[in-house]
């Protein structure tokens, strides 16, 4: 259920870890909704599932909502690759995460897409 249709002061749903993200040989793939709600979760569950080295590429697929907590967890992502000396490739943004980007003016701090990219608007 997005924010947008939950009762006045119901609690956001919680998605275990174990389930927000899955390991990739190059980095994670995301799942569920990405929202203000559950980013702390992705903040958690990304330290297990970082690369032990090399560039990250996070991958958005699989996700169902997005708001601007994904963008604030992208550049948290970049922030961390950076004090490594590592670079994070988003793969498969959905586009109204795209537009917020181009809203507040920071979409040039987005990685590049994939060839295919970007991904209709989730949520």
């Amino acid at each position: 259920m997005d924010a947008a249709k939950r009762p006045k002061g119901a609690a956001a749903p919680r998605i275990p870890i174990e389930s927000a993200m899955q390991p990739t040989p190059t980095g994670f793939a995301l799942t569920g909704p990405v929202t203000i709600a559950t980013a702390s979760v992705y903040v958690d569950a990304a330290r297990s599932h970082w690369p032990a080295e090399g560039d990250a590429t996070i991958d958005f697929a699989g996700v169902t909502e997005a708001d601007s907590a994904a963008l604030a967890l992208i550049f948290k992502w970049q922030r961390d690759a950076e004090k490594k000396g590592r670079k994070v490739q988003c793969l498969n943004i959905p586009a109204n995460v795209l537009e917020l980007a181009k809203l507040y003016g920071v979409e040039d701090l987005v990685s590049p897409q994939a060839p295919d990219s970007p991904r209709p608007a989730v949520g």
